[in-house]
């Protein structure tokens, strides 16, 4: 057998092998911080850490919180305007709403205005009216009589003032006849319905005058007095039973009254 050389030892790979151009290091323990050095920076920390934050809030509440606040202030004082009612306001809600007015009051102020609004009755008309003489008291050469119309139609009718008179025969000729109203009384306008009456008070004189003829004689003795009512033109008739009528027929009458005489 051949004889083999002994093998040489395996060189140690060093920091400067160009094998791995690593440099091995040798590990270290590190230093050991001392615990009041930590603590010290903790409250620096912390204390910067408030100084940001306050600052943050300052600038909040100076840029805009204000802005925020002065919004809700204006805000605020819109809806309290707008709820606040406006001038005159009161005033006109207590005349626009209905009811605010005393009812009586308020029905009495339509009944009048019913009144006026409502349409006149038309003047008693010749044919609507009846006519009649009633005697009243006499004394010293003096008559009197109540003279009454009445209405006989269906529908009121109104009348007013002194009506106008005209005495006539048997024959239906007509008398002298003077009418003198007697203005010692006012006319009244008076409406009547169907079935009421007006009356006026007549007076007249049987003892003879200048006016009547030289023989102390007043003329024939009338037999129907022709009415003719106020504001008309044609007459109606009543009987006559007053004997003659001296003063070349003269008549005093009182304005039309309601009813039916004295």
């Amino acid at each position: 057998m051949t004889p083999t050389s002994p093998t040489p030892p395996k060189t140690p790979i060093t920091a400067t092998d160009p094998i791995t151009s690593q440099t091995p290091t040798t590990p270290t323990t590190p230093p050991r911080r001392s615990p009041l050095r930590r603590t010290h920076r903790a409250r620096l920390a912390l204390g910067a850490a408030l100084a940001f934050f306050g600052l943050l809030a300052a600038g909040c509440s100076e840029g805009g919180g204000s802005g925020d606040t002065a919004e809700r202030v204006a805000a605020s004082a819109d809806d309290q305007s707008d709820a606040r009612p406006q001038a005159g306001a009161e005033e006109r809600d207590a005349t626009e709403r209905p009811g605010t007015e005393d009812a009586d009051g308020a029905d009495g102020e339509r009944a009048d205005a019913a009144e006026e609004s409502a349409p006149a009755a038309d003047w008693c008309a010749p044919e609507s009216l009846s006519a009649s003489l009633t005697p009243l008291d006499s004394g010293a050469g003096n008559r009197y009589a109540a003279l009454t119309l009445t209405n006989v139609s269906d529908a009121d009718c109104r009348t007013q003032g002194w009506p106008g008179l005209e005495l006539a025969d048997d024959d239906g000729d007509a008398l002298p006849t003077t009418t003198v109203r007697d203005t010692s009384r006012e006319a009244d306008q008076l409406t009547l319905a169907p079935g009421e009456s007006a009356w006026a008070q007549l007076r007249w004189t049987v003892v003879a005058g200048e006016e009547d003829a030289a023989d102390g004689t007043c003329g024939p003795e009338p037999a129907e007095l022709r009415v003719i009512p106020p504001d008309t033109y044609d007459a109606t008739a009543a009987d006559w039973a007053g004997g003659t009528v001296c003063g070349a027929g003269r008549i005093e009458a009182l304005p039309l009254a309601a009813g039916e005489g004295p």
